[in-house]
């Protein structure tokens, strides 16, 4: 997770104050990862069961790759907020497959 330890140096990218970068950059991103992974993780591990797991896991990563890049991009924070929330459910989804495949 390369996004922990630059959160200042995001923070003065989009001219956040010290609170705005513990609460948005350090709580809200990092709840929107873990509030669309958790779901994540109980819709792809059902589909696991029902589909091809290597085809899913896939899918699953690219999808995650995607965001990650798309990250690299952003330029505001709504978009910084998309990427990672989009990267949790990646993440998410991907570990029931890990698990299963093991």
């Amino acid at each position: 997770n390369l996004l922990s330890p630059n959160l200042s140096a995001i923070a003065n990218e989009f001219e956040f104050t010290d609170l705005e970068r513990d609460k948005k950059l350090g709580g809200d991103i990092a709840l929107a990862f873990w509030i669309l992974g958790a779901p994540a993780s109980f819709i792809i591990g059902c589909l696991a069961d029902q589909r091809d797991r290597s085809i899913l896991f896939a899918i699953t990563v690219a999808i995650g790759e995607g965001a990650c890049l798309a990250t690299y991009f952003s330029t505001t924070y709504p978009q910084l907020y998309a990427c990672r929330a989009i990267t949790g459910f990646s993440v998410g989804g991907a570990l029931p497959l890990i698990y299963s495949v093991l």
